[in-house]
């Protein structure tokens, strides 16, 4: 049997009893901080994703976490539009509760004299650097025409 809880701002009773269901036996705990990000997590993401963010991503994913924005254009593709996707799917998720409040946005854009430079991955060298968590939850995605 799984059990998933989401506590926020639990109060001092609540964690108490909380914390002695979880010593009864053969439970299993699992702590997930609600600013980070998780191999499931990134693939519910990954799945409400149109397809060229889709595409997006994974080759941010397959650049160790950044991917200049001429790369991401080869082929004649456009970016026109496909970027706002990231931070859209992400609001929704929060707002319909599949994600919580806290967590941060996994894509960022780099734009320098009104050019898009490159897509990165935010938090590199931090705990909430979120590229592990895609490159694993995004290992058995199809690949797509890029």
């Amino acid at each position: 049997m799984r059990i998933t809880i989401t506590v926020e701002n639990p109060t001092p009773e609540a964690l108490e009893k909380l914390l002695a269901f979880a010593t009864m036996p053969d439970a299993v705990v699992t702590a997930l901080p609600d600013d980070r990000w998780t191999p499931e997590r990134a693939r519910s993401y990954y799945d409400r994703l149109p397809p060229r963010a889709q595409q997006i991503l994974l080759q941010v994913v397959e650049g160790d976490g950044e991917c200049a924005a001429e790369e991401l254009k080869a082929n004649g593709r456009s970016l026109r539009g496909s970027t706002g996707a990231f931070r859209r799917v992400l609001s929704e998720g929060k707002r319909t509760g599949l994600w919580p409040d806290a967590l941060p946005v996994p894509l960022v854009s780099h734009v320098v004299g009104g050019q898009l430079k490159k897509l990165e991955m935010p938090g590199s060298g931090t705990d909430q650097y979120p590229y592990s968590a895609f490159e694993e939850g995004l290992r058995d995605a199809p690949a797509r025409d890029r």
